[in-house]
This record gives C-alpha cells, sequence and structure tokens, in this order.
C-alpha cells in the first residue's frame, strides 16, 4: 500500500479508530513500539546510543579472526535512525561514527571483500549525505582527521579512504557544474 492510499483510507477514519489503530500498531510490532515511544519522547541521544550499540554488535561478530559482521544490517541501522527524523547532524554522527567502528576493527579481524567494499561505500555515502545537507565541511574534516589518526585502522585502509575522499569530492564538483 502506497503512502498515499494510507493516508486517503486514514481521512476516513474518526478519532476513536485512528486511536485503536494507533494502539493496535503499538503492541503488535516492535518497531512501531519504538516509533511511537521516541515520538512521545524524542531523546535523540538515547537512540543514537542505541543504534551505535547495534552497531557494534554486529562488527564484533566474528569466528577465527574473520569479521562477520554484516554491512546490510549496518545499513539498516543507519537507514532505521534516519527515519526516526532525528535530522542530518545525528545521522551524520551515526554514520562517521560507524565509519570509525569499521576502521578501527580492521586492525584486529581481517574482512570480507563485501563488508571492504561496503566501509568504502559508507565513506562516499557519508560524504554525499552531509553535501545534500550542508555539513559536507564538518564531515571531510572528520574524515580527514580520522586518515591522519596513526593508531586508528590500518595505513593501507586510511590511504584507501582518502582515495575514497577524492573520488567522492570529484564526483560533486561534476554534478554542481
Amino acid at each position: 500500500m502506497s503512502k498515499a492510499s494510507l493516508r486517503k483510507e486514514l481521512v476516513t477514519f474518526t478519532n476513536e479508530q485512528l486511536v485503536e489503530v494507533i494502539l493496535n500498531a503499538y503492541s503488535s510490532s516492535k518497531e512501531a513500539k519504538a516509533y511511537f515511544e521516541f515520538f512521545l519522547n524524542p531523546d535523540v541521544d538515547t537512540l543514537l546510543e542505541k543504534k551505535i550499540d547495534l552497531i557494534a554488535k554486529e562488527l564484533n561478530r566474528s569466528k577465527r579472526n574473520y569479521s562477520k559482521a554484516r554491512i546490510s544490517r549496518i545499513r539498516a541501522a543507519i537507514k532505521d535512525f534516519e527515519a526516526f527524523g532525528v535530522g542530518p547532524e545525528a545521522v551524520g554522527k551515526l554514520m562517521y561514527g560507524t565509519i570509525r567502528m569499521l576502521v578501527g576493527q580492521y586492525r584486529y579481524l581481517n574482512y570480507t571483500e563485501a563488508l571492504l567494499k561496503g566501509t568504502y561505500k559508507l565513506v562516499r555515502d557519508y560524504i554525499d549525505y552531509s553535501d545534500a545537507h550542508g555539513i559536507a565541511q564538518e564531515a571531510l574534516e572528520n574524515l580527514n582527521g580520522m586518515c591522519r589518526e596513526t593508531g586508528l585502522g590500518t595505513a593501507g585502509m586510511r590511504e584507501h579512504i582518502r582515495i575514497e575522499i577524492a573520488v567522492a569530492i570529484e564526483a560533486l564538483a561534476r554534478q554542481k557544474i
């Protein structure tokens, strides 16, 4: 069902029917319950901590020094966080924190090709998202600062992230011409 058709249907409901639908959604779905609780008491920092913990738990999945983290789950957590309407600064903060965690874990675990490519794509997505929301300067400063940290990740990964930054900046420059 599309959003427009849902809207048409909801307009025909009475107040009591709408309340009943919302209460049913609240009690039947864990995701709906989390959304309504956030809606009634919007605490972005608490929600951010929950998502960071979820991502950290995913990144800690390993077997015999090989990471079993799933980039799809990590991206889903970021998308879910964004769906709460927390604002671009908070979403950018989660994206950057996730990138830092991915880079930091790389020093200790072997990554699959999919996780490596997903990490580099997340860097590009972070830059694109930040540019679209007017916070690109902060994102670039964060990433460049991270690449200068010698204790984080490996030199090869930081260099590859520098390349991803350059490619993303070049692509953004071409779009704006």
